[in-house]
Formats: C-alpha cells, sequence, structure tokens
C-alpha cells in the first residue's frame, strides 16, 4: 500500500463518532484542520477522503499513519486477540524496576533493528501502559502495515500482552525485553467458548506439522553428514525492487562472502523451522548441500555471469 492507501484503510475502522477524539489524540491535524471537517452533514466516506486529503496536505508518513493506528487500536483493544506473558529474571522472581519510557523507546527500537533490519515499530505511551506496532519486512521487501504486530506492556508489572506475532518472529521480540527469561502464562479473552480455543490450538498443531513435513522433505528423516563451515560467495548486480532509484547506475556487481559455521550446521539448519525461527520451506541453497556434496558456492545472476564452483 501507498500511503494514501494506508491512510484511508486506518480511518476507514473508525466510527463516525470516533474521529475527533482520536484524531485529537494523534496531534497531527491542527485543531482548525479538523474543525473544517463537517462529521455531521457529510457521508462517512467523504468525511474519511477529506481527511485523508488533509494528512496527505502536511506531509504525513507512514510511521505517523501506523502511531493512528496504535491509538485506534489503544481504543478498541477488544478487537484483537492477546497471549498474555509474565516475565521472569534469572532467580525466578517477578521483574519490577523504575522505568524511563524514552530510554525503553529507542533501546527497544535500537535492539529490534540490530536482530531483524527490514521493520518498522512504533511505541507509543497509553496510560500505564506502553503500546508497540510492529511491521515485518522481508529482505528485499518493505514492512507489511497490513499485517502488524502489536505488544502491550505494562512497566511496573511483569505482564506482556502480545497479538498476532508469527512465530518465526517470536525469538527477536522475547530478545528486546530487558529479562533473560519469559514464561507463558494463559491466553485472555477466556470467555470464549472452549471449542474455539480448541480451533486455534490444532491450527498451531498443523502449521508445525506442516513446517515438520516440509523440512523433513528438504533434508531428510536419517542422520546428516557432519558439516563445520559453509561458505557463499555473492556477485550480483543491485535490484531496485522497490523503484527508488538508488545505485541503479550502477554497472559492477556487488561483492561479499557469508561464512555459516556450527559443531553440525546441517542438523542446526533442520532445526530451524520447527523452533520457528526460520520460514519453510528452507531456502534450497541450504537444503541442497548434501546433495551437491560441496561447502563452497557462488551465489551469481543472469547478468553478472559466472558459474557455481565447490571444494571439499
Amino acid at each position: 500500500m501507498d500511503g494514501t492507501e494506508y491512510m484511508i484503510k486506518v480511518l476507514s475502522r473508525f466510527r463516525m463518532a470516533d474521529f475527533p477524539q482520536l484524531l485529537k489524540s494523534w496531534d497531527f491535524l491542527s485543531e482548525s484542520q479538523i474543525q473544517s471537517v463537517n462529521f455531521k452533514k457529510n457521508t462517512r466516506k467523504d468525511v474519511i477522503l477529506q481527511l485523508a486529503a488533509l494528512c496527505e496536505d502536511n506531509g504525513v508518513t507512514l510511521k505517523q499513519i501506523a502511531d493512528l493506528e496504535v491509538i485506534y487500536n489503544c481504543a478498541y483493544p477488544q478487537k484483537r486477540r492477546w497471549n498474555t506473558y509474565q516475565m521472569f529474571n534469572s532467580k525466578g522472581v517477578e521483574e519490577t524496576h523504575l522505568f524511563d519510557f524514552e530510554i525503553f523507546r529507542k533501546t527497544f527500537e535500537r535492539n529490534l533493528k540490530m536482530l531483524i533490519r527490514n521493520v518498522m515499530v512504533n511505541i507509543l505511551e497509553h496510560g500505564e501502559a506502553v503500546w508497540i506496532r510492529i511491521a515485518w519486512g522481508k529482505r528485499h521487501s518493505p514492512p507489511n502495515q497490513q499485517r502488524p504486530s502489536y505488544a502491550v506492556y505494562y512497566p511496573q508489572t511483569p505482564y506482556v500482552f502480545i497479538a498476532n506475532l508469527p512465530a518465526q518472529y517470536r525469538v527477536y521480540v522475547s530478545q528486546t525485553f530487558s529479562v533473560p527469561y519469559r514464561k507463558p502464562l494463559r491466553e485472555l479473552n477466556s470467555n470464549q467458548d472452549t471449542a474455539q480455543d480448541q480451533r486455534i490450538i490444532v491450527e498451531h498443531l498443523r502449521e508445525k506439522e506442516e513446517a515438520k513435513r516440509l523440512t523433513t522433505s528438504a533434508f531428510g528423516e536419517g542422520s546428516l553428514p557432519k558439516l563445520e563451515e559453509v561458505h557463499y560467495r555473492l556477485q550480483t548486480i543491485f535490484k531496485d525492487e522497490l523503484n527508488m532509484g538508488i545505485l541503479t547506475d550502477r554497472n559492477k556487481p556487488f561483492r561479499c562472502v557469508a561464512k555459516f559455521s556450527s559443531p553440525n550446521i546441517l542438523e542446526s539448519l533442520r532445526a530451524l523451522p520447527e523452533l520457528g525461527v526460520a520460514d519453510v520451506p528452507i531456502s534450497t541453497m541450504f537444503s541442497s548441500i548434501s546433495e551437491k556434496g560441496k561447502n563452497y558456492f557462488k551465489i551469481t545472476d543472469k547478468r553478472t555471469g559466472g558459474h557455481n564452483t565447490s571444494a571439499p
């Protein structure tokens, strides 16, 4: 989505009665701009389009629109399904400490971006809670604003509430909180019927089974050759998939070398999907190592030419 589409999508969730108060909380449009919109006489569609135009005139950014989406979720937390986690320190004692919001905001965003670069983070205070919105991107695509994850943290309690966090990103979010050990508690909305909870459990089980099936298909079921190092030499032209015009005039290929080391690399790779830290199916660059019988690869694209080479 571009900025306008995203803006309209967020505003479309609002009820007519929501607009004045939530826009005031957002503090992006001026009071005179908000008052220029006739919420009583205009249709809901006209109000949304007019507000979107005002935001465009003010030069609204994706991150600012995401702030508005966080404010909407603060007003309607019941529209999401939350999992509850209780945090402990290494001695098993509940963690409570003095809290500085600005330090937490900067540290959380910096630490998360050190673990996964292509991500957009919004952190806002709401009452006694800290609301965190995370839009995840892939290696060659921008953060997906349509499927963000949410975390709500109450600083003076040991509880964190998390919604819509894919399994492969749990380890990243876990590492950005300041305590070394977290114990899962229970799901909220316990008044929902048991059958619905059972369906959710089965759905997660099917996801794990499918990940195991795809991983077994790639690596096999038996023991794997013990391999301690794999080298990948990359030689490729920059690909401007976002059409931003960056480095598109560079004709020479980029070159780098990636080295993976482990007491048993193949067994480690096979374990990643089950741990929820890798997508399935695993890339054939990794799953075909034993089949190709080599641990040195040269990766090129059609424009740079070249052939794969190997070493024992």
